[in-house]
């Protein structure tokens, strides 16, 4: 018997077996065999029917085992019943013998059913999530036994290694598969770049033979479900090549691709990838207990669902069939009293001075450990109590986690790759963890009850509303509040006293406060839909913290799209504008300052002397560029990349530059960056982002730019590329 140590990459079933892929701590990778059974569980209408059934059942061929069992079919039931697990020798004849079984009069329940038989293989033997890191014990290839080694503490992801890559095609837009030829393919495999061109058949030998000597056990590349993959497999195909993509010898076939990916290794979405990373991935795997080539593709309330059946099955529970969660009838008043959503105290917009802003930690999460609130603990009547609650011991353990890694994260810095590392973990945790809130009432999820989800809702609302009576009993006055943050002021108040009353707000409600940020100056904007400026707005504002960091919520430094030149501007001008000692002389010297560098700016740009490398704007494509019906600038400039060769996909980026915003062509609008040599831009264009940027700022202090802008004169349109 031999003994290895390292890391599950993934798993899949197929016939009577698992085959679990592992990564070993030496840097090699095994493939390990499992006996796999699939089964799932009948409730008989009566004790004859469970007689009748064992006949039945006992006479297929491909049945392997019947055995009574006790279980709990309802959450929160106290009581198990008597079931019947029916086992399959393997998967080929499971959902035949699972057809007969629904037809017949002596079944009352099925259950199990709908779990995919890797999720039964990873819940009911192997019990380990997948990426996790263990000592296992094998023989012949096949696995005798494992111990999952503790690694909470570990900050480093396991060394799962990557490839990336790009296809570039001859398609004129969205690419036909049969018509299209591949032009070049981009590899990038530990940071060195590789451009694979020539001949196609000469290109997509190339790129196998760079998969099989780089041995990645992460394949990414845009689209690679829908198109990427199958493209590149269907165009082999057609050339009668042979392309090994996986980890053992044999072809690649189209009709071999599925969600675990092929014989041995990952694919996954670029995008989330980029988002996310290795640490990101495994920890949504492990939430999920689901290969990460499966998990990185579900949806939250699927990923969620994944979890509750785990932890369900683990305390003795079969799965029922997902036809929903709890729904009741109500009155309508009731409904209308309940579903509010959270709370949110309008801003007092303008100028403030000395403001804390105390943030709830995770209050969504807390609440929902702290009062045991779960779906099935929330009634009609009333919320009962459970000391199992499913909902808040899921919570819990991953909050724990999550907030972790927050803390950890601040003692690195921002451009470390630690830093990056506790990021991808917390932000994944994070999402997870709002998700659980906010599923907690879907009617998609199996186990959901919209009066958990509204009572959640329902206790965050008193709690903001006893924090600010709280706040406002000691003298301090509240400026805004939403959800699980609070902005308040006091002067004269120091940051010990702020930090006071937040240890006196968390003794109070009982949930964790901190001083989130302290500010020296605060601007709290009106709505962009209110021209006079009497409506507020929420999560709007921007201000300067004691220590000088610049903090904007809703404006357009904190754009996708904005170029650097107004981001860079905007940023300077709100430095000049608060660069003062009191809110008088914010209001009136600074804002006089700040005028004045927006004129010279906006100079700038009229005589065409801004950057045009800062004047680039990054816009998302959302979907193929063929399918849309009109042609923003944004897909003006993917089409015209594309006729110069170089293919644009759904989920990337597309750089621009506004060269002629109001010519009747959309084509001529604006030219792609990448192929872009002049130096002349759309002067008005810039100007109007310029003094959008600059009214957002100084508004509020009068600033109009009807009353600053320069004619831009005759300057001639940059020349189309």
């Amino acid at each position: 018997m031999e003994r290895e140590v390292g890391w599950i990459l993934n798993v899949h079933v197929q016939g009577g077996e698992a085959v679990v892929w592992f990564r070993t701590v030496e840097g090699g990778v095994l493939r390990l065999r499992d006996l796999y059974r699939p089964g799932f569980y009948i409730l008989p209408r009566s004790h004859a029917d469970l007689e009748v059934l064992y006949r039945i059942l006992g006479q297929h061929q491909g049945v392997y085992s019947l055995c009574p069992e006790e279980r709990y079919i309802t959450l929160g039931s106290g009581e198990k019943c008597r079931l019947l697990h029916v086992q399959m020798s393997d998967i080929s004849g499971y959902r035949e013998v699972l057809r007969k079984v629904e037809g017949l009069p002596y079944v009352g329940g099925l259950y199990n059913t709908d779990l995919l038989h890797v999720q039964q293989y990873l819940f009911m033997s192997l019990n380990v999530a997948p990426t996790s890191k263990v000592e296992l014990y094998h023989r012949g290839g096949r696995i005798a036994s494992l111990v999952v080694l503790d690694e909470e503490e570990d900050l480093q992801p396991p060394p799962f290694t990557v490839l990336l890559f790009k296809v570039r095609t001859e398609g004129w837009l969205s690419p036909d598969p049969v018509r299209d030829r591949v032009r070049a393919i981009e590899v990038n495999h530990d940071g060195e770049a590789l451009i694979l061109c020539g001949d196609e058949a000469e290109v997509l030998q190339r790129f196998s033979d760079e998969v099989k000597e780089s041995d990645p056990d992460f394949l990414v590349c845009p689209r690679c479900d829908d198109f990427t993959l199958p493209y590149i497999l269907k165009r082999a195909e057609l050339l009668g090549l042979g392309l090994q993509l996986g980890r053992e010898d044999g072809n690649t076939e189209l009709r071999n691709l599925t969600l675990h990916g092929v014989s041995g290794r990952v694919f996954l979405e670029y995008s989330y990838f980029q988002e996310s990373g290795i640490a990101g991935l495994v920890e949504l795997s492990r939430f999920s207990v689901m290969p990460p080539s499966v998990a990185s593709r579900w949806t939250a309330n699927r990923v969620i669902d994944s979890r509750n059946c785990f932890e369900l099955v683990r305390r003795g529970y079969v799965i029922p069939r997902n036809l929903g969660g709890y729904g009741f009838v109500r009155p309508l008043s009731a409904v209308v009293n309940r579903d509010r959503g959270g709370l949110v105290i309008g801003p007092r917009t303008g100028l403030h001075e000395n403001v804390a802003e105390l943030d709830f930690e995770s209050q969504y999460p807390n609440l929902i450990v702290r009062d045991g609130l779960s779906y099935e603990t929330v009634t009609p009547q009333g919320p009962v109590s459970s000391g199992d609650a499913l909902l808040p011991y899921v919570t819990g353990r991953f909050l724990e986690r999550r907030l972790r890694f927050k803390r950890l994260r601040k003692k690195y810095a921002k451009d470390s790759q630690e830093w990056v590392w506790c990021e991808q973990r917390q932000s994944s945790l994070k999402s997870i963890l709002v998700c659980l809130y906010g599923t907690s009432g879907c009617c998609w999820n199996r186990f959901g009850n919209v009066l958990c989800f509204e009572e959640i809702n329902l206790r965050s609302r008193e709690t903001l509303v006893k924090t600010k009576d709280f706040v406002q009993q000691r003298g301090f006055e509240v400026v805004y509040a939403d959800t699980d943050s609070i902005f308040v002021k006091k002067a004269g108040a120091t940051r010990e006293e702020y930090e006071a009353l937040a240890s006196q707000i968390q003794e109070h409600v009982g949930l964790p406060i901190a001083l989130d940020h302290h500010y020296k100056f605060i601007l709290l904007l009106p709505s962009k839909a209110d021209p006079s400026g009497s409506m507020e707005a929420q999560k709007r504002y921007f201000g300067i913290l004691t220590d000088g960091e610049l903090v904007m919520r809703g404006v357009e430094s904190r754009r996708h799209d904005t170029p650097e030149f107004i981001r860079d501007f905007q940023q300077k001008l709100v430095r000049i504008l608060f660069n003062y000692g009191c809110a008088e002389e914010v209001a009136s010297r600074g804002y006089m300052k700040a005028r004045d560098y927006v004129h010279d700016t906006a100079d700038m740009i009229v005589q065409g002397g801004a950057p045009v490398d800062q004047l680039v704007v990054s816009k998302t494509l959302r979907r193929p560029v063929d399918s849309y019906m009109v042609r923003p600038p944004h897909v003006a400039a993917a089409m015209n990349l594309t006729y110069h060769g170089k293919m644009t996909m759904d989920g990337e980026d597309v750089d621009l530059v506004f060269v002629n915003a109001k010519h009747p062509n959309p084509l001529r609008r604006a030219a792609p960056a990448a192929i872009y040599s002049d130096d002349r831009y759309d002067r008005e264009k810039y100007l109007d982002l310029l003094l959008g940027a600059a009214e957002t700022v100084l508004s509020t202090f009068g600033f109009s730019r009807a009353d600053l802008k320069p004619a831009t004169g005759a300057a001639p349109p940059a020349k189309e590329p």
